[in-house]
Protein backbone atom coordinates (compact mmCIF):
# COMPACT_ATOMS: atom_id res chain seq x y z
CA UNK A 1 0.00 0.00 0.00
CA UNK A 2 1.53 3.28 -1.13
CA UNK A 3 1.47 6.21 1.27
CA UNK A 4 -0.47 9.23 0.05
CA UNK A 5 1.45 12.47 -0.22
CA UNK A 6 0.35 15.47 1.78
CA UNK A 7 -0.42 17.29 -1.49
CA UNK A 8 -2.95 14.63 -2.57
CA UNK A 9 -4.52 14.62 0.89
CA UNK A 10 -5.07 18.39 0.67
CA UNK A 11 -6.47 18.01 -2.85
CA UNK A 12 -9.00 15.47 -1.58
CA UNK A 13 -10.09 17.79 1.23
CA UNK A 14 -10.31 20.86 -1.01
CA UNK A 15 -12.34 19.05 -3.68
CA UNK A 16 -14.77 17.63 -1.12
CA UNK A 17 -15.20 21.07 0.44
CA UNK A 18 -15.86 22.42 -3.06
CA UNK A 19 -18.74 19.96 -3.39
CA UNK A 20 -17.36 17.22 -5.67
CA UNK A 21 -18.43 13.64 -4.99
CA UNK A 22 -16.11 11.07 -3.41
CA UNK A 23 -16.45 8.86 -6.49
CA UNK A 24 -15.43 11.66 -8.87
CA UNK A 25 -12.43 12.68 -6.72
CA UNK A 26 -11.27 9.07 -6.42
CA UNK A 27 -11.45 8.62 -10.19
CA UNK A 28 -9.64 11.90 -10.85
CA UNK A 29 -6.79 11.28 -8.36
CA UNK A 30 -6.46 7.54 -8.98
CA UNK A 31 -7.26 6.40 -5.45
CA UNK A 32 -10.13 4.36 -4.04
CA UNK A 33 -13.35 5.93 -2.84
CA UNK A 34 -12.75 4.52 0.64
CA UNK A 35 -9.38 6.30 0.74
CA UNK A 36 -11.08 9.59 -0.14
CA UNK A 37 -13.65 8.99 2.60
CA UNK A 38 -10.99 8.07 5.20
CA UNK A 39 -8.81 11.11 4.42
CA UNK A 40 -11.76 13.49 4.63
CA UNK A 41 -13.08 11.85 7.81
CA UNK A 42 -9.67 12.40 9.43
CA UNK A 43 -9.72 16.02 8.25
CA UNK A 44 -13.22 16.60 9.66
CA UNK A 45 -12.47 14.97 12.96
CA UNK A 46 -8.94 16.27 13.69
CA UNK A 47 -8.53 19.24 11.35
CA UNK A 48 -5.33 18.03 9.74
CA UNK A 49 -4.41 16.38 6.46
CA UNK A 50 -1.44 14.37 7.75
CA UNK A 51 -1.87 10.67 8.37
CA UNK A 52 -2.24 9.76 12.01
CA UNK A 53 -0.66 6.32 12.45
CA UNK A 54 -1.00 6.40 16.22
CA UNK A 55 -4.78 6.14 15.87
CA UNK A 56 -4.63 2.80 14.11
CA UNK A 57 -3.63 -0.61 15.40
CA UNK A 58 -3.26 -1.86 18.91
CA UNK A 59 -3.46 0.78 21.65
CA UNK A 60 -0.36 1.48 23.69
CA UNK A 61 0.09 -0.46 26.90
CA UNK A 62 2.00 2.18 28.84
CA UNK A 63 0.56 5.61 29.54
CA UNK A 64 2.70 8.76 29.39
CA UNK A 65 3.10 8.69 33.17
CA UNK A 66 4.26 5.07 33.05
CA UNK A 67 6.85 5.94 30.42
CA UNK A 68 8.17 8.90 32.45
CA UNK A 69 8.44 6.67 35.51
CA UNK A 70 10.36 4.01 33.59
CA UNK A 71 12.59 6.68 32.09
CA UNK A 72 13.58 7.90 35.55
CA UNK A 73 14.30 4.33 36.59
CA UNK A 74 16.52 3.86 33.55
CA UNK A 75 18.52 6.95 34.47
CA UNK A 76 18.98 5.70 38.02
CA UNK A 77 19.61 1.98 37.60
CA UNK A 78 19.22 -0.52 34.77
CA UNK A 79 19.18 -3.78 36.78
CA UNK A 80 16.15 -5.72 37.94
CA UNK A 81 14.61 -2.51 39.26
CA UNK A 82 12.91 -2.00 35.91
CA UNK A 83 11.31 -5.46 35.92
CA UNK A 84 10.14 -4.86 39.45
CA UNK A 85 8.60 -1.54 38.43
CA UNK A 86 6.87 -3.11 35.43
CA UNK A 87 5.47 -5.82 37.70
CA UNK A 88 4.21 -3.19 40.16
CA UNK A 89 2.39 -1.48 37.29
CA UNK A 90 0.49 -4.73 36.79
CA UNK A 91 2.23 -6.12 33.71
CA UNK A 92 3.51 -9.67 33.65
CA UNK A 93 6.22 -11.47 31.74
CA UNK A 94 4.63 -14.10 29.50
CA UNK A 95 6.17 -17.54 29.65
CA UNK A 96 6.35 -19.98 26.76
CA UNK A 97 4.26 -23.13 26.97
CA UNK A 98 6.17 -26.37 27.56
CA UNK A 99 5.77 -27.65 23.95
CA UNK A 100 7.17 -24.39 22.61
CA UNK A 101 10.09 -24.54 25.06
CA UNK A 102 10.85 -28.09 23.92
CA UNK A 103 10.80 -27.06 20.24
CA UNK A 104 13.23 -24.22 20.91
CA UNK A 105 15.50 -26.42 23.04
CA UNK A 106 15.63 -29.12 20.36
CA UNK A 107 16.05 -26.64 17.47
CA UNK A 108 19.30 -27.08 15.53
CA UNK A 109 20.89 -23.79 14.47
Amino acid sequence: MKKLSLHIRWQINEKLLAGLSEHRIAKHLGVSRSTVHRVYHCFEQYGCAESLPSLYGRPRIFSCDDMRYLETLLKEKVDCLIWRAIHRLGYTHKQLAKPAQERIKNWQW
